[in-house]
């Protein structure tokens, strides 16, 4: 399940459109999580994504099942696309459990390549 708070409606639809596409091209179809993404001014950063605190899953257990991502939409379209597909790998690492490092060098090499891959398309 995806919630989406905060932003501009066109703001909503481009992420709604964003995380969906990205699910699908991440091999996350098949997994059950949700996501609660906040569409707010950051200071100093474009966007963040965390496990959400989750009363119902303790420490221990896995990885979790709810993830927060907040995103600045004071940004260039593109990058706010951008930055949506960086949160969503952060998600993907957490889910899979494989991060190297901070997680960051993996994002880095592939946000701007899928958000290509994705602009190329012409569904934003």
């Amino acid at each position: 399940m995806i919630t989406i708070r905060g932003g501009k409606q066109h703001h909503k639809d481009i992420a709604q459109i964003t995380i969906d596409w990205a699910i699908s091209r991440l091999g996350l179809s098949e997994t059950d999580f949700e996501i609660v993404l906040v569409i707010q001014a950051l200071d100093g950063y474009f966007g963040e994504c965390s496990p959400a605190r989750d009363v119902d899953h303790p420490p221990g257990l896995g990885p979790a099942r709810r993830y927060s991502i907040k995103i600045n939409p004071d940004q260039p379209i593109r990058d706010f696309v951008g930055t949506i597909i960086h949160e969503m790998i952060h998600v993907r690492q957490y889910l899979e459990g494989e991060w190297t490092h901070d997680g960051e060098r993996e994002c880095g090499e592939l946000e701007m390549l899928l958000t290509d891959e994705l602009w190329g398309q012409g569904l934003i």
